[in-house]
């Protein structure tokens, strides 16, 4: 196994875009900073779950974040050079019959190196675990971030998270999930990146009886180029998939969302739905929904929809007869239709946050 070396911090300083998310109302939070834990506030309800740096595994524990069981299934050039280069790690593992019913917040952050994130989330038989992320940049960097989750048989995993990368950065995001049986999983994710970004979400349903939901919603602005891929594989009979893409372009960019739904041959009794919308706001912005399903049996139940389109006039006129304005009207709608994200998101402030860059981007 090759040696890998994390660099010293130049400062343990919280980046003041995170500080003033961090108020008083927040629980249960970390703080990653360059790959070293800068801030680490948990209470009790933690006690028995290992949350453990990169910096921390090294040397003799490292092989954990690089463990092929369960994830050799995803080969892709980006998630390759993860492993290869990683500079930053977490390893989250919540033991056997562990239920944790507070959030547990950690906030990711690159400073001053091209991070290469890799997080490994392992929930043990019959636990439970709500996970929220927030992932930034304070320079302009090179970003390659990667979580394997796997959730043994009855785990339960809430994921959800924010993602606002600076405009002259580029960002790989792979999000990974393997269900064994009865196993639940529901990711929601908010892409409200300034980047060039792709991001590609695939969840494995392995055994019987796993479920599985991917909801993003994105909004682009300005010139920005992103494209968002999920992936639900069938590879167990009774297995349910959900996707759902809520997207807005504005401006002159292009959003892209990519569905697939597959279930492969004897995946008796499956489901694979999937439905995409979004909101054209910019004369030369583009918004491109490309649902998929890749069906290889015939006992299943499997359907897509999409719907990409501007703000509908009716909705404008009866807001602006009340007194909005065009501008606020327009806005009220898009949080409407974002509300998604908003629902999982823990804080006021976080809630605040997301609020304020949705009203910049659609500006």
């Amino acid at each position: 196994m090759k040696s890998y070396e994390i660099l010293p911090l130049k400062n343990k300083e919280i980046p003041n875009k995170i500080k003033s998310l961090i108020t008083e109302d927040l629980k249960n939070y970390i703080v990653m900073k360059d790959g070293h834990i800068i801030v680490r506030e948990l209470d009790e309800s933690f006690n028995n779950v290992t949350i453990m740096s990169y910096e921390e595994a090294l040397p003799d524990k490292i092989s954990v974040f690089l463990d092929t069981e369960f994830v050799n299934d995803y080969k892709e050039e980006a998630y390759d050079y993860n492993v290869e280069n990683v500079n930053s790690g977490l390893l989250i593992h919540v033991p056997r019959n562990t239920y944790i019913e507070k959030d547990l917040h950690v906030f990711y952050v690159s400073e001053e190196i091209d991070l290469v994130q890799n997080t490994r989330i392992v929930l043990e038989e019959n636990s439970e675990l709500k996970y929220f992320e927030y992932l930034t940049n304070v320079y302009d960097a090179s970003i390659n971030f990667v979580t394997n989750t796997i959730l043994k048989e009855n785990a339960k995993l809430q994921y959800s998270g924010v993602s606002k990368f600076a405009k002259n950065s580029v960002v790989m995001v792979t999000r990974n999930a393997y269900l064994k049986r009865y196993a639940t999983a529901k990711y929601s994710v908010a892409e409200i990146n300034d980047s060039t970004t792709i991001s590609n979400t695939n969840m494995y349903l392995q055994e019987e009886y796993a479920s599985a939901t991917t909801k993003t919603v994105a909004i682009t602005s300005q010139h920005q180029e992103a494209n968002f891929t999920q992936l639900v594989e069938h590879q167990a009979k009774d297995t349910e998939g959900y996707i759902e893409n809520y997207g807005v372009a504005n401006n002159s960019s292009t959003l892209v969302f990519e569905g697939i739904g597959k279930i492969n041959k004897d995946m008796k009794r499956s489901i694979a739905r999937q439905s995409n919308k979004g909101i054209v706001l910019g004369v030369n912005s583009r918004l491109d929904a490309n649902p998929l399903l890749l069906i290889d049996e015939y006992d299943v139940v499997a359907s897509h929809g999409a719907a990409i389109g501007k703000i509908d006039d009716d909705q404008l006129y009866y807001l602006m007869s009340r007194g909005l304005s065009l501008k606020v009207a327009e806005r009220l709608i898009i949080s409407g239709f974002l509300s998604p994200v908003l629902k999982v998101l823990s804080t006021d402030v976080l809630k605040e946050d997301f609020i304020s860059s949705v009203e910049t981007k659609t500006a």
